[in-house]
């Protein structure tokens, strides 16, 4: 899973370019071997940058672009597959004629690549331009990368399914509570059959429920008090009051009930051993804590690319039998 993600700070000065330069090479972030420039020598790009500003006399406004593809802590690559995947992006035709440089960074738990853009096009003087659908297309190509490397996709989203991309990279750190929200409300619905005893399995992992006829939306308060509607949850189209209802009903025709209570039982089991367990490790002991679904995500997650990796094909999302699965 990478995200996308434009940075905007100090961009409009020839020192601004200098200094990001300077910081996406530096040896604290990254290693020679993961430093590369497109259309330019990544040790003489800010030379060969500005020379190519000035020959066009362009050597105000904005004079790069600076932009992150942050990949998921579960995603098990190696940094030279990520500086690989970065290669390949810069392949898209949006980005043809300028200059680049871009080194991937490996300080962090998570590897992301970074990409500085010289802003002015070295074959026509143009300037960079970018619009909402070149923008998308990026992403979309990013994620084609990520599909053809086997590493994890966001799902596609629309208007009303948005997520922010900050709460996504909350979430893959286990520390969104919208997030970790959304795995309890979608957990109970698949391991219930009724309206009643969906709400008992939220209050089980610690959510109040407010579900009434009289009101449009449900509320949901976590334990900490914090309020939130299903209509403001990731994926909030596919947990409407009369689709879950829906799948509640699905439930109660086609699982076998004593394997869904099962399955709450082992699930709450889990909850409660992460939240007794004192972790040795200090980044992750207070998010694991606080957010114990989205780890079993994770640790979920890692089994399951490894899984794929073998060929076995799991579809963890589709358990029933084909007629429950025509129903949905």
């Amino acid at each position: 899973m990478a995200i996308i993600q434009f940075l905007n700070r100090s961009n409009k000065t020839l020192t601004g370019l200098r200094k990001s330069i300077d910081y996406i090479t530096s040896p604290e972030k990254t290693k020679p071997h993961l430093i590369w420039g497109k259309d330019c020598n990544a040790d003489n790009a800010y030379i060969e940058m500005t020379t190519i500003k000035r020959s066009y006399g362009k050597d105000t406004g904005r004079q790069f672009i600076h932009f992150v593809q942050s990949f998921s802590p579960y995603d098990r690559l190696t940094s030279e597959t990520a500086n690989e995947i970065a290669r390949k992006l810069l392949k898209l035709d949006c980005f043809k004629g300028f200059q680049i440089v871009t080194a991937t960074h490996i300080d962090k738990d998570h590897m992301h690549n970074h990409f500085i853009i010289n802003t002015v096009n070295y074959e026509t003087g143009y300037k960079w331009q970018q619009n909402p659908k070149d923008l998308q297309r990026l992403k979309d190509y990013s994620d084609e990368l990520c599909r053809q490397y086997g590493l994890m996709v966001i799902p596609s989203m629309d208007k009303s399914n948005y997520t922010k991309a900050g709460e996504y990279r909350s979430s893959q750190r286990g520390m969104s509570w919208k997030y970790e929200l959304y795995l309890a409300v979608n957990e109970c619905i698949r391991n219930s059959t009724s309206k009643e005893e969906f709400i008992s399995n939220m209050e089980k992992l610690g959510y109040k429920v407010k579900w009434t006829d009289t009101r449009k939306y449900i509320t949901f308060t976590t334990s900490s008090g914090k309020r939130c509607r299903n209509n403001k949850l990731y994926k909030a189209d596919e947990l409407t009051k009369e689709k879950i209802e829906n799948r509640l009903q699905l439930n109660a025709r086609y699982a076998d009930k004593r394997e869904l209570q099962q399955r709450i039982n082992n699930l709450l089991n889990a909850v409660a051993l992460l939240l007794s367990q004192k972790s040795n490790n200090q980044g992750n002991s207070k998010s694991h804590k606080n957010y114990p679904l989205s780890k079993l995500e994770g640790d979920a997650l890692i089994e399951r690319i490894a899984e794929l990796k073998k060929g076995r094909g799991l579809d963890w999302d589709n358990q029933y039998n084909d007629n429950y699965e025509q129903e949905w």
